[in-house]
C-alpha cells in the first residue's frame, strides 16, 4: 500500500472515483427532485380533475399539504394523456441535465485534483526542508533554520531537541576522546620509562655475571621484560584504535605489497622452520594505510607459522569481484580446536593449543585494524587439516 500511495496511478484512480461518484450523485439529485416535482404536479392535476370551483385557492392549499387523494387521481389523469413517471421531462431536457451532470462532475474532480496536488506539493516541500536540515546537521551546521507548515511543526521541534541532545553528546564524546588520548600518551610514557630502565639493567647484569644460574635468571628476566614490553605496546595500540586517535592514511596500495611488508619481520622465523609461502596474486589494490594493514597480516601469518611444523606451506590467494577484494590465507598446520573457533578473535583469548608465552591479542588487533578499513575476517579449519583465514575488503 505504501508503494501505491507514492504512484501516480493511485492519484489517477482516486480522481476517476471522484468523477464517477460526483456524476452518480448529480444523477441521483436530478431523479430525486424530478420525483418531487412529479408528485406536486400530480396533486395539482388531481385538484383540477376533481373540482374546478375555487380552483386557485384549492390548488395552492393542496400543494402545501401532504394529502395523497388528489395526487393519485392526478397520476391517473397524466397517464391517460401519456405522461408517465419516466417520461415526465422531455428528452431534450434530459440531455441538458446529463451534460450539466458531466460538467458538475468534472468541476468537482478538477477541484479535488488541485487540492490533492497542492497537499502533495506541500508535503514534498516539508519533507525536503527536513531532509536539508538533517543534511546540514551531518555537515556540522546545528542552527535551526527550517521553514515547515504547522502540521510538521511538532516533528521539527522534536527533531531540534534530538539534534541538541546529539550535539551535546558529540561535544562530550570529543572531550572524552581527547582526554583519553592524553591519558594514553601519559600512560605510555610512564610505562616505557621503567621498562626501558629494567631492560638496560638486566642486560648489564647479564654481561657482568658469570655464574650459570644467575645467567639463567637474568635470561628469564629479559624474556619477561620483552613480554611485558610487547603487552604494553599492544595494549596501547588497541586503546588508540578503540579511541580512534590513530589517523590512517588513505592511498591505493596493492594487496601483495601489504602481504610482503607484513612478512618481513618474521622472515628469519619462516626460514628457520623452512616454511614455503606461495602467493597467488591478481594485482588487486585497496585504499588504506599500508603500515597498519601489514601489521594486521603480520599477526595472522605469524599465528600460522607458530602453529606449524617444519617444512610446512602457507598459501595466500588474492582475488576480487565488483563487491569486495578477498585474501585467503591457508596453512598446513594443525588448525584450531572446534570449540576455540568462535573465540579466536576475542582479546586475551588463548586456545588450548596456544603457546605458553602467548598474549592472545594479536588476532584481536588484526580484526580491529581490518574493521577500520571496511574489512572483515573469519577463520575455519580445512577438511584436509590446517587453518583457513578469509579476509574481505568491501568496495
Amino acid at each position: 500500500m505504501a508503494r501505491l500511495n507514492k504512484s501516480p496511478w493511485y492519484k489517477a484512480l482516486l480522481l476517476v472515483m471522484v468523477l464517477l461518484l460526483s456524476f452518480f450523485f448529480s444523477i441521483f439529485l436530478y431523479n430525486y427532485y424530478e420525483n418531487i416535482l412529479f408528485d406536486k404536479l400530480s396533486t395539482v392535476v388531481g385538484v383540477i380533475s376533481e373540482d374546478s370551483k375555487e380552483l386557485e385557492i384549492l390548488a395552492m392549499n393542496q400543494l402545501k399539504s401532504n394529502f395523497d387523494k388528489y395526487s393519485i387521481i392526478g397520476k391517473d389523469t397524466l397517464d391517460k394523456y401519456g405522461y408517465s413517471h419516466g417520461k415526465f421531462i422531455f428528452i431534450k431536457d434530459k440531455k441538458n441535465i446529463f451534460l450539466l451532470s458531466i460538467m458538475f462532475s468534472f468541476c468537482i474532480t478538477i477541484l479535488c485534483g488541485i487540492c490533492m496536488e497542492t497537499l502533495s506539493r506541500n508535503k514534498r516541500r516539508n519533507v525536503n526542508e527536513l531532509k536539508e536540515y538533517l543534511e546540514n546537521i551531518n555537515k556540522g551546521n546545528y542552527s535551526l533554520n527550517i521553514n515547515v507548515d504547522k502540521d510538521f511543526a511538532i516533528v521539527s521541534d522534536e527533531l531540534y531537541k534530538t539534534v541538541v541532545t546529539l550535539r551535546e553528546l558529540k561535544e562530550k564524546a570529543v572531550k572524552d576522546k581527547m582526554s583519553l588520548k592524553d591519558n594514553i600518551a601519559d600512560i605510555s610514557h610512564q610505562l616505557k620509562t621503567p621498562i626501558t630502565s629494567i631492560n638496560i639493567m638486566s642486560q648489564l647484569m647479564e654481561d657482568s655475571c658469570s655464574k650459570d644460574e644467575e645467567q639463567e635468571y637474568i635470561h628469564r628476566l629479559n624474556k619477561q621484560i620483552q613480554r611485558l614490553e610487547l603487552l604494553t605496546s599492544s595494549l596501547l595500540t588497541m586503546s588508540k584504535l578503540d579511541a580512534d586517535t590513530i589517523k590512517f592514511t588513505k592511498e591505493m596500495v596493492k594487496l601483495k605489497d601489504i602481504i610482503d611488508l607484513g612478512i618481513e619481520p618474521i622472515v628469519s622465523l619462516i626460514e628457520k622452520k623452512n616454511i614455503t609461502i606461495n602467493i597467488l596474486d591478481d594485482n588487486s589494490s585497496i585504499e588504506g594505510d599500508i603500515y597498519w594493514l601489514s601489521e594486521a597480516f603480520l599477526n595472522i601469518i605469524k599465528n600460522s607459522v607458530e602453529h606449524m611444523e617444519d617444512n610446512g606451506n602457507i598459501d595466500v590467494l588474492i582475488s576480487s569481484n565488483p563487491i569486495f577484494k578477498q585474501i585467503i590465507i591457508e596453512d598446513s598446520g594443525v588448525g584450531f580446536l572446534k570449540e576455540d573457533i568462535p573465540y579466536i578473535f576475542n582479546r586475551f583469548y588463548k586456545g588450548k593449543n596456544a603457546k605458553k608465552d602467548s598474549i592472545g591479542i594479536g588476532l584481536a588487533m588484526s580484526k580491529l585494524i581490518l574493521t577500520k578499513h571496511n574489512g572483515e575476517i573469519s577463520v575455519e579449519n580445512k577438511k584436509d587439516g590446517g587453518a583457513r583465514f578469509r579476509i574481505k575488503f568491501y568496495s
